[in-house]
């Protein structure tokens, strides 16, 4: 017997309430971030979804993924710092979110800052220096503060770009695969 799966047309799985609590609340990481860090009250600069949400394949609220960047003189000053200034970085950023976000439960683990709010939305926060080579190719370093702390690099724009386009390829199902799986 032939037993193929088919794929549907998943659409949206997320509320447009739940996406607009979820917009409201980037921002507000987004300004915060950027008060303590860039001198700025720009709601909009030096962020960007990632993971999942940032792909468009993500089913649930209770994991919104979003990088927020951080001038590279903070690097430095972390860098130099002996015994885990990863995990001193990352409970500056905790505190610049936890200042906006008192009433939620705020904790650095391991290279992210969590932000876990009563309705059950949970948004993972990965603070991170942008890199430029030569070529224009961008990364980000970001910190690990597990084994003694250490930096690791990602390049999450060329994933969603390639996700992008492979989606465009096969006319829409595979983010639409990605939500059913």
């Amino acid at each position: 017997e032939n037993m193929s799966i088919k794929v549907g047309r998943c659409g949206e799985l997320i509320s447009k309430e739940d996406r607009a609590t979820i917009s409201k609340r980037y921002h507000k990481i987004t300004k915060a971030i950027n008060q303590e860090f860039w001198n700025s009250s720009s709601d909009t600069l030096h962020s960007f979804y990632v993971g999942s949400y940032g792909r468009g394949t993500a089913i649930s609220t209770s994991d919104i993924d979003m990088l927020v960047e951080i001038p590279k003189h903070e690097f430095e000053r972390y860098d130099l710092q002996k015994g885990n200034g990863q995990s001193r970085f990352l409970q500056a950023v905790k505190k610049a979110i936890a200042d906006v976000y008192s009433r939620s439960e705020v904790h650095a683990d391991g290279q992210v800052v969590v932000i876990d709010f009563k309705d059950g939305i949970k948004f993972e926060v990965v603070p991170a220096f942008r890199n430029e080579d030569w070529f224009g190719n961008v990364t980000y370093t970001y910190p690990d503060t597990n084994l003694g702390g250490n930096w690791k690099s990602t390049n999450p724009k060329a994933e969603q770009q390639a996700i992008s386009e492979k989606d465009k390829n096969s006319g829409g199902l595979l983010r639409d695969t990605c939500k059913h799986i």
